[in-house]
């Protein structure tokens, strides 16, 4: 993940987000009950305010790990699993070995 966080101080929309009266407004809105901090956060204004982000390309963040795939959601995962451009950096999740190139 990269912060622009100049931007981030300088947004009234995103630090209106910040307020735990419109972070508990969100999860209430979306029956969200997350555990993993940022991540989730950022998920959910992410879906009311796709705006504030930017999305890079998979291969600046290309994910390794296949547990999801066995585990509910084989029938979409190729969707979110496939990456067809030049890999710069891997998440090795799950425990996934890291290629040598």
């Amino acid at each position: 993940m990269l912060l622009d966080l100049s931007a981030m101080r300088a947004s009234a929309l995103y630090n209106q987000l910040l307020k735990p009266s419109n972070v508990a407004k969100l999860a209430d809105q979306y029956r969200f009950r997350g555990h993993l901090g940022d991540q989730d956060f950022f998920t959910m204004i992410g879906m009311e305010h796709p705006e504030l982000f930017y999305s890079l390309a998979c291969g600046w963040n290309r994910q390794l790990c296949t547990w999801w795939r066995d585990h509910g959601y084989g029938d979409v995962f190729q969707l979110y699993y496939g990456c067809d451009v030049p890999v710069y950096i891997y998440h090795g999740n799950c425990n996934s070995p890291i290629p040598d190139d």
